[in-house]
C-alpha cells in the first residue's frame, strides 16, 4: 500500500507556503556493503493551478556533485529523486533527479521501459540545487508543469485528478559511502528504485491557511 502524502493547495508557490507543506522522511533504507549511511532527507510538494512544485533537504555536508551535464547519471552523485505517477490507472511515471549542482536527469518510464527526455523540457521544470556548509544540508527544488503531464499522460486532468502515486529518494551510487533511501518502502531485491508498484499515495489536499 505505501505511505499517504497529502499535497496542500496554494495560489502561487510562494516560499512560505513551501516551507510550510508537510515533511515525508525518507525513513526506509537499505543495505550496501559499505555499511550504514543514512542522511537525514525529506520531501515537500505543494499544488498550485498551473503545476506541482517538490522541495527536498538532505542533512549532508559536502555532496559529491560530478555530473554537469543534462541527463548524465546523477544517481552516481549524491542525489535526490522525486518519481511520479499522476494516472495511476497506469503504471507509467515520471522520474527527476537532482545532484548538488542542480543538474538533472528527467525520464519516462512506460511498462519498465526507460527512457530519458528531450532536455528542452528541463527548462520548464526549473531545476535549481545548492549546499548550505554552515547547516551542513543541501535542497533541491523544481517545478513539474501542468503542461508536461498532460503532453506524457494525456488523460491527467489538473482539475479533476484527487489522487497520484510517486517516491522520494536518497541516494549516491559512487559517493564516498553508497546509499539508498526512500519515503515509500522499496521491497524489490536487490533495490530498484523504478518500482510503481512500491510508490506511496499522493493525495490532494486542503488550501494552506495563508
Amino acid at each position: 500500500m505505501g505511505e499517504v502524502y497529502k499535497i496542500p493547495w496554494a495560489e502561487q508557490p510562494e516560499e512560505g507556503r513551501l516551507r510550510a507543506a508537510p515533511k515525508a522522511w525518507l525513513e526506509n533504507w537499505y543495505p550496501v556493503p559499505q555499511g550504514a549511511y543514512h542522511p537525514r532527507t525529506y520531501g515537500q510538494l505543494l499544488r498550485t493551478p498551473y503545476g506541482l512544485y517538490v522541495r527536498m533537504v538532505c542533512e549532508e555536508s559536502g555532496p559529491m556533485a560530478r555530473q554537469r551535464m543534462p541527463n548524465c547519471p546523477v544517481c552516481t552523485d549524491s542525489c535526490m529523486e522525486f518519481f511520479l505517477n499522476p494516472d495511476p490507472e497506469h503504471a507509467a511515471f515520471l522520474n527527476f533527479e537532482v545532484n548538488a549542482r542542480g543538474t538533472m536527469l528527467m525520464g519516462l518510464n512506460v511498462d519498465g521501459a526507460f527512457r530519458c527526455l528531450d532536455p528542452a523540457l528541463q527548462a520548464g521544470c526549473f531545476p535549481a540545487a545548492w549546499v548550505d556548509e554552515e547547516k551542513g544540508q543541501w535542497e533541491m527544488r523544481l517545478c513539474i508543469p501542468d503542461s508536461l503531464l498532460v503532453r506524457f499522460f494525456p488523460s491527467y486532468d489538473s482539475e479533476k485528478t484527487r489522487q497520484m502515486r510517486g517516491n522520494f529518494y536518497k541516494c549516491g551510487d559512487a559517493a564516498p559511502i553508497p546509499h539508498y533511501g526512500s519515503w515509500s518502502y522499496v521491497s524489490r531485491n536487490p533495490i530498484d528504485f523504478h518500482c510503481p508498484e512500491c510508490f506511496g499515495e499522493l493525495v490532494a489536499g486542503e488550501r494552506l491557511p495563508f
